[in-house]
């Protein structure tokens, strides 16, 4: 069962049993006699890192031989440890092996749930493949347009945008959105372009009907999932039962395949009013406004205040980057605002300048005096007060 998914490739450490010999996980320092021995056995170690899988009956019982050289890249465990867990591909399995052949390598793919010592040559090959594209496909934005916005009183926002069809998914990347918004009932011509467009930031696909898919589609989320940073979202509360049941039916198929699978999650766009509970629970819960009434505003309140109680993500896709738009927003207090593409840049300028504990408490006079003029004009008034370019 997987604990922490990922895809992870290195050789295998078994610390539950007997090291025989001298294998290269092992901190060679163990064996010396006396303190000098140590200090000539530590000059003597390598530098250059050791990647390895490692086997224990228990995290917090793992005893300390691994060489400081090791760079543990995933675990393989049988009791079910005790967070916080590893920043790494972990998989819970009933039983380890009794035997595990010198230095082996192994394949762990905790997203699939399964693990390959010394795997056959085609099976190395795909996913040495993998990790190679995904690698290449992460790519590090150093540029301002690229960097994280934080509001006037410091809070994180990401600010995504939105793609009209895969073919614009490389201009919404450039223009500095940390995600990119998808609907779309079709699938890429080439998920590697896409992928590679991408360079490791978040895909939003949301699907409006997911009766229409057959396996093939499920399938498809499932292998691309290991190349995008993808995430699903389907628009009614029951059909997060659906998803997760389809997704479960495919991994099994795909198992059978030996091809690596990514880590897909499923998020909810809210039209309405959300359920007290959501079964699975979303990894997002995102809701479109179209435009802004004092209706509108009650409505998503209480969308958001839901949403919390569940303890899952919230986010708006605007129609624009206008003040008044924003401040109602960042009154709603959401982790991620989603504009149209030539807004993102105006977008992360002015969230910068706002304060989200400022909009709320302005957001919450605004539905007691909706169309009161002096409380209209105060997000204006306060961009005007923070930077010296008035037309923000």
């Amino acid at each position: 069962m997987p604990l922490r998914k990922g895809i992870a490739l290195g050789i295998g450490a078994p610390l539950y049993l007997p090291a025989y010999g001298s294998p290269v996980w092992l901190d060679p320092r163990l064996l010396a006699q006396d303190e000098d021995e140590w200090h000539a056995i530590e000059y003597r170690m390598p530098t250059e890192p050791v990647e390895v899988i490692a086997f224990t009956r228990s995290l917090q019982e793992a005893p300390p031989v691994l060489a400081p050289y090791v760079r543990v890249v995933g675990w393989i465990v049988e009791q079910l440890p005790e967070p916080p867990l590893p920043q790494v591909p972990i998989l819970l399995t009933p039983k380890l092996p009794l035997l595990l052949p010198p230095e082996a390598t192994v394949i762990l793919d905790a997203n699939a749930g399964v693990a390959y010592i010394e795997p056959s040559a085609t099976v190395l090959a795909r996913y040495q493949a993998q990790l190679l594209r995904t690698a290449t496909h992460t790519r590090y934005h150093l540029e301002s347009a690229h960097l994280p916005v934080r509001t006037w009183d410091n809070r994180p926002i990401h600010v995504g945008g939105v793609a009209a069809d895969w073919e614009t998914v490389p201009q919404v990347v450039q223009a500095g959105a940390e995600l990119v918004w998808l609907t779309s009932t079709t699938l890429p011509e080439s998920l590697s372009a896409t992928a590679h467009a991408l360079g490791g930031k978040p895909l939003w696909l949301h699907s409006p009907e997911l009766t229409t898919y057959d396996s093939a589609f499920w399938q498809w989320c499932l292998r691309s999932s290991a190349d995008l940073n993808l995430v699903l979202f389907v628009a009614r509360a029951g059909a997060l039962q659906e998803a997760a049941d389809s997704l479960a039916t495919a991994r099994e198929a795909l198992q059978t395949k030996h091809v690596p699978l990514g880590t897909l999650e499923v998020g909810l766009l809210a039209c309405n009013a959300l359920p007290d509970t959501l079964e699975p629970p979303p990894y997002a819960v995102g809701c479109q406004v179209q435009g802004w009434t004092q209706g509108i505003v009650e409505q998503l309140w209480q969308v958001q205040v839901t949403a919390r109680t569940l303890g899952v993500r919230r986010a708006l896709l605007l129609p624009d980057a206008a003040p008044e738009t924003l401040a109602l927003a960042l009154g709603l207090e959401p982790h991620t605002l989603i504009v149209p593409t030539d807004a993102i840049a105006v977008a992360k300028v002015r969230i910068a300048l706002l304060s989200v504990a400022e909009c709320r408490e302005w957001l919450l006079m605004r539905l007691r005096d909706w169309k009161n003029p002096t409380l209209c004009a105060h997000p204006h008034a306060w961009l005007q007060q923070r930077t010296e370019s008035p037309h923000l």
